[in-house]
């Protein structure tokens, strides 16, 4: 009862501060005035003033991306309000929680709660959220279940990745990155008209780190070294004044080395001496790796049919594949040390027509996806007191997805805007030869032979949704926008595909849901120099898919997903762009969140429980200054910071083992510029109190592992444009 009435007056506080911002004026005077410059998103499938969204968007910029030295999805979470994303092994996997809503699960098979878009496209699982970000034209983290146009499994929200287009002009650029732990990265993008009515631009990037920040202190080498390399190349051709034709092709390749972790070994006493202590030293085998591979092409047409009526086709297909060799136990003896080999394809095509007249909006629209994940996980025990050397599973599962959706905008009068949507979702999904294998003489590479534990199993699941939002707009007050949705977000339920003994484990688990209301407030201030945007809810979180070590075998608790029960989930976020003076710019942003699951159904799961990754209190804040040194130079100054409260990483079994403190990191860039902004050379640091702190807390069968973020590092970029 204490923590219901908390929840309420979270929110009650969070509405007061709302409409306090309706109110709020300032005498401030400007001795130049400043104005923000336009921030389009394509939140709602067609490009709008980010101010004139009725949703909690938090944008960044192709310019923000390089600037804070956001090199992969996981580096969004430090500037943007309640999101939070932890890499569920290692350095892969990501997780990517929404207002504490998201799935830590480490299979692939299952999608992940935060629909993720590349151009439009849909990524059907988190193992393919670990790509590269480069020559981005803007990145677009949408907050709230998404029910109909990003309705793809979005329970928790949506992050929509916009990369830049060709374009007419002859331009490029290239940056060259060095730094410690003998760090090289480079990143450019040629762009320009190739005949008349047809574009072309080819981008790349590439990171290579040759050394690692983690000993491994039973090789003796360091581990952690990076090589990453990714490129886009993308034509778009106008035939007629009322088509348009854009193709892009992609490829990217992952052979970092696999990060050791921090293990408390419940088997051994060789790390005792070293557990907690320096994170960046553990012990491991010397062969562990990562291969992945990502490949694909996107066909986007579209097609003015009337001055008010257009056509989009979306057409896309995706390769992933995924060889991946850990160190599990944080010693040189082999206890579960796992390996996992990963294929995932999918084809997805889209296909909407947008109406516009003056006071209406009006997309509807059909898509269809269709996706295979094929996987084999292995774990090898020879130095374990167990009757087996090695134990795995295998499973193959196949995806059906369609959907009808319909979304309205409609001016009712001058200050009241209504929008409307529905999506009606039909999924199916085959799991099929799923089995568990032992071998029980010798470990594979050592001519074991394997043992099928029971018959492959096959099961299908099969779900029907409707799914939708509602909401009004007020713009009644001046240069604010004031706005109330209810929505409704869905994600499928699917088959586990972890290990189990038990094939009645491998039956399924059902659809998550989750009902959300939303009240929020843009507001412009200072005669254009300030924007506040600040949203508050409440989400009904029904069914929800709980992944942590939920059943019992004879090796200890195996990891696994399933239905939880219910939870309800208060919070609300504050986020401020302003201009206060010439060259100055500040952002901030502050996220607050209250979880509580209500109802358990699960032994596990205690009652009362907050969600895992779900921080009370989040803050971000970046300032930038730019400042004239001569008549042709500027003096290029940016410090970004971020907070990040207590957190769980599992409530299942709610051990306190895998609960991190709260900390700060913060990062620096300091350089010069052109005026004309051709060339720029920049000093930078990252992680500069090189803060120690865990990213992910795990238990396993052999005990609690820790992963650690990055150390310090620092280095120099050159930056050229033409």
């Amino acid at each position: 009862m204490e923590s219901c009435s908390k929840k309420y007056e979270v929110l009650m506080n969070l509405i007061i501060c709302l409409f306090g911002i309706l109110i709020v004026e300032s005498s401030y005077a400007q001795t130049q005035e400043r104005v923000i410059e336009e921030i389009v998103v394509t939140a709602q499938k067609r490009e709008q003033n980010l101010n004139d969204v009725s949703v909690a968007v938090t944008a960044f910029s192709g310019e923000d991306v390089r600037a804070l030295g956001l090199a992969q999805p996981v580096d969004l979470a430090a500037q943007t309000p309640n999101l939070n994303i932890n890499n569920t092994f290692q350095n892969t996997l990501p997780n990517i929680s929404i207002r504490g809503i998201g799935l830590n699960d480490y299979a692939v098979n299952n999608n992940p709660a935060t629909g993720v878009y590349i151009d439009e496209v849909y990524l059907v699982s988190p193992a393919m959220l670990g790509f590269q970000l480069f020559d981005m034209e803007r990145v677009e983290v949408i907050k709230g279940p998404q029910g109909t146009l990003f309705g793809k499994n979005t329970t928790a929200g949506a992050v929509n990745f916009v990369s830049a287009k060709p374009t007419e002009a002859l331009e490029g650029y290239l940056s060259l990155d060095a730094g410690n732990y003998n760090l090289f990265g480079a990143e450019g993008a040629f762009s320009g008209e190739i005949a008349s009515g047809l574009m072309g631009r080819f981008a790349f990037q590439t990171t290579q780190q040759h050394e690692g920040h983690i000993k491994n202190r039973a090789t003796g080498r360091d581990v952690g070294s990076i090589d990453r390399t990714a490129w886009r190349a993308s034509l778009n051709w106008t035939p007629t004044e009322s088509a348009d034709i854009f193709l892009s092709l992609h490829s990217g390749t992952d052979t970092s080395d696999t990060w050791l972790i921090k293990v408390n070994n419940s088997f051994t006493t060789e790390d005792d001496l070293f557990f907690p202590g320096d994170p960046n030293e553990s012990a491991g085998r010397f062969d562990t790796f990562l291969d992945n591979k990502a490949e694909g092409a996107a066909l986007t047409v579209n097609w003015d049919l009337s001055e008010q009526l257009l056509l989009t086709s979306v057409s896309a297909y995706e390769t992933y594949e995924r060889h991946y060799v850990e160190d599990r136990d944080g010693t040189a003896l082999i206890h579960l040390d796992g390996e996992y080999l990963n294929d995932i394809a999918q084809y997805s095509q889209e296909l909407r027509l947008t109406y516009q007249r003056s006071a209406l909006s009006l997309i509807a629209g059909v898509f269809y996806g269709t996706d295979e994940v094929e996987t084999r996980d292995r774990f090898d025990a020879p130095d374990l007191p167990f009757p087996f050397m090695s134990v795995g599973n295998e499973y193959r599962q196949e995806t059906d997805s369609a959907a009808l959706f319909a979304h309205l905008e409609w001016l009712l009068s001058d200050n009241i805007n209504l929008t409307a949507g529905l999506r009606y979702t039909d999924e199916e999904k085959e799991f099929s030869d799923a089995f568990t294998f032992l071998y029980l003489d010798a470990i594979p590479s050592a001519g074991g032979t394997q043992t099928n534990v029971f018959p492959p199993v096959h099961n299908n699941y099969d779900v029907t949704d409707v799914s939708g939002k509602i909401s009004l707009d007020y713009r009644g007050f001046e240069d604010t926008l004031l706005y109330f949705s209810a929505s409704k977000g869905f994600k499928s339920g699917a088959f586990q595909g972890q290990l189990t003994f038990t094939p009645s484990d491998l039956s399924g688990f059902d659809e998550e849901n989750v009902f959300a209301y939303e009240l929020g407030v843009k507001r412009t201030l200072i005669n254009g120099s300030m924007q506040i945007n600040a949203a508050a809810f409440f989400y009904d979180y029904e069914d929800i898919q709980i992944y942590g070590p939920i059943f019992d075998s004879p090796v200890g608790p195996l990891f696994g997903i399933t239905n939880a029960g219910d939870a309800e989930l208060v919070g609300g976020e504050i986020e401020l762009l302003w201009l206060p003076a010439p060259g100055l710019e500040v952002r901030t942003g502050l996220g607050l969140i209250d979880s509580e699951i209500t109802d358990s159904i699960l032994a596990t799961v205690a009652k009362g429980s907050e969600l895992p990754n779900a921080p009370e209190t989040n803050f971000n804040l970046m300032v930038r200054y730019e400042f004239p040194l001569t008549t042709t130079w500027m003096v290029d100054v940016l410090f970004d910071t971020s907070y990040k409260d207590d957190v769980t990483y599992d409530i299942v079994r709610a051990p306190e083992e895998t609960k991190e403190d709260a900390y700060w990191v913060s990062n620096a860039r300091i350089g010069l510029r052109s005026n004309n902004e051709r060339w720029g050379l920049y000093l930078w640091g990252r992680n500069l109190s090189d803060k120690e702190y865990r990213t992910q807390i795990q238990r396993t069968t052999i005990g609690f592992v820790e992963t650690y973020g990055m150390p310090r590092t620092y280095g120099i970029t050159l930056d050229v444009a033409f």
